[in-house]
């Protein structure tokens, strides 16, 4: 996306839910794809299209930060967009079956309109049911508990980008720690900082030079940081 659609997009979406902000970068970047068809989208796939849209927007590589649950140390851990891309799979059958106690069941990955959906849940045990109960073509009530286990493990295996573990050992104390990545959370951020840098520097321009808006964004990143230099001399 261009520097003006971005600003767009940001303006537009600020104060909506994460995901809602994450549908609203990817219906900017692929115009042509419905929102309907975006919602039908498994989290997966929602999550990898975001880190390479963030790929395009603001290079390869991201840090991403978390808390030693032993000793509070910020931990940061550096990624490269495009090598955890990779480990999403081709979009799987609408159906997938798992052989279990209770017979054959037949289920769907869960997709960013599950997620949506799940968000009005009062609690996340509700949510979870909720989104269980869309996704199987069975009511959920009449499996087993250690037969939903095993549908929620299928899942995880059928779509490894839903959920994004990140782990590694604190460098303050060594301390092994996992997290979750929550993509378009973290996108969105990015995002945020992004627009008001660039409001920013917009302003600095504007007033320095008399240019427009239109006319500041035209310019490539490299040739508003030289005009900013020159301003601050």
């Amino acid at each position: 996306m261009s520097a003006v659609e971005l600003l767009a997009v940001w303006e537009e979406n600020w104060r909506q839910p994460p995901l809602w902000q994450g549908l609203a970068l990817l219906a900017a970047a692929c115009p042509d794809e419905s929102g309907a068809t975006l919602m039908e989208m498994p989290v997966g796939r929602f999550n990898q299209r975001l880190l390479t849209l963030y790929g395009w927007c603001f290079g390869p590589s991201f840090t991403a930060v978390t808390t030693c649950a032993a000793c509070s140390e910020l931990v940061e851990v550096t990624l490269d967009a495009p090598s955890l891309c990779a480990q999403g799979v081709e979009q799987p059958a609408s159906w997938l079956e798992l052989d279990c106690n209770d017979g054959a069941v037949r289920f769907r990955l869960p997709t960013l309109g599950d997620l949506i959906a799940a968000g009005e849940a009062a609690t996340v045990l509700e949510a979870s049911r909720m989104i269980m109960e869309r996704c199987l073509e069975n009511p959920a009530d009449a499996l087993a508990s250690e037969t939903l286990a095993a549908v929620t493990t299928a899942m995880e295996n059928a779509d490894p980008l839903a959920l994004i573990e990140l782990s590694g050992a604190c460098p303050r104390c060594g301390q092994r720690w996992s997290a979750f990545l929550d993509a378009a959370s973290f996108v969105w951020r990015e995002v945020q900082t992004w627009a008001q840098r660039t409001l920013q520097e917009i302003h600095l321009l504007a007033r320095a030079y008399g240019w427009r808006e239109a006319e500041i964004l035209e310019l490539s990143p490299t040739r508003r940081q030289a005009y900013l230099q020159m301003i601050y001399g």
